[in-house]
């Protein structure tokens, strides 16, 4: 058994649509220890859902080139024919709470019913074992058992979303992505939801990947954070080092969007618009909009290696490597 419960090396994920081939995942890399929680941050748009499917193989009809390497605890699960990785690994090994909770249940089914469906598909129970085990991960995410028997419009969006979590768990993967989990929710229960995260990662001490574009949000459960631009991951680093001192220009500018409460600070902003991932810009793709750009930024940059983890793709580091 490795240290690393994942390595993920070089994944891409193009679309085939009308107007071209959208780059959605760019030779992405990255590796996530046991326990850990990696956050991806960046705006809408720039590959974030896109690398969580990619990973979980839930793809769309439209798919162009699907490559790259994905190890879970050794093995290099892209090797896997689909039968075998839905067999083996998704949901049983890997799962995934999807964005927006109201959107991932169906209406016309009990919650129960729904809960326990992974568990008849993957591991093969019966019916009645399967409800059993329902009951019990509706109590782990704090509902009672009896709205085992309610449907999706009885509940509120906090139950909803806990319900969904529910169906990611019911299985005990050891890795769990969570898409935007809390993006639809009031503070309140945003709260309550990261608390329950919180809890279910030292009770079972599950690995996440947390996505989302709110930079505080990710601060509460991040042990490591990647941020993605235009479909490329632009740097990773430890939690400590990046809420602390960013050294991506893109990544710098988000965090200074970012209000605070203990210190007055001038808010920024990032002009312009994210680039076309069917055209984007040759070189950087950040080169555009950033206040660092010079000439060689219209060569593609180089991931520098700055140590301890952190890594950084862009020509202002050249001199560090």
């Amino acid at each position: 058994m490795t240290d690393n419960i994942l390595e993920v090396k070089n994944l891409k994920l193009y679309y085939d649509t009308r107007k071209g081939i959208v780059k959605a995942v760019d030779n992405v890399s990255f590796t996530l220890k046991r326990g850990e929680t990696l956050a991806i941050v960046g705006e809408s748009g720039c590959g974030k859902s896109s690398m969580a499917k990619a990973i979980i193989r839930l793809l769309p009809r439209n798919v162009h080139t699907y490559s790259g390497e994905v190890f879970f605890d050794g093995k290099d699960i892209m090797k896997y024919d689909d039968n075998r990785f839905r067999r083996e690994v998704r949901w049983r090994k890997i799962s995934m709470v999807f964005q927006g909770a109201q959107n991932s249940l169906n209406p016309v089914l009990k919650v129960g019913f729904q809960i326990a469906e992974p568990l008849m598909i993957h591991e093969g129970l019966k019916k009645e074992e399967a409800i059993k085990r329902a009951r019990e991960a509706l109590k782990l995410v704090g509902i009672h058992e009896a709205f085992i028997d309610r449907y999706p419009f009885e509940l509120s969006g906090g139950m909803k979303q806990r319900v969904v979590i529910a169906m990611a768990l019911v299985t005990r993967p050891e890795i769990l992505i969570l898409d935007e989990p809390t993006s639809a929710l009031d503070v309140i229960t945003q709260a309550n939801i990261m608390n329950l995260l919180k809890r279910l990662r030292k009770e079972f001490n599950f690995t996440y990947i947390f996505i989302t574009h709110d930079i505080a949000l990710s601060s509460e459960l991040a042990d490591k954070v990647a941020v993605m631009y235009a479909g490329e991951i632009v740097e990773l680093a430890s939690a400590e080092v990046f809420y602390g001192e960013p050294n991506h220009p893109y990544s710098r500018k988000l965090m200074a969007s970012v209000p605070t409460l203990r210190t007055d600070k001038k808010l920024e902003f990032i002009p312009g618009a994210p680039p076309s991932l069917i055209n984007p810009p040759p070189g950087c793709r950040f080169a555009p909009r950033c206040p660092f750009a010079m000439d060689k930024c219209k060569e593609e940059p180089p991931v520098y290696d700055l140590g301890e983890g952190h890594f950084v793709k862009c020509w202002l580091f050249e001199e560090k490597r």
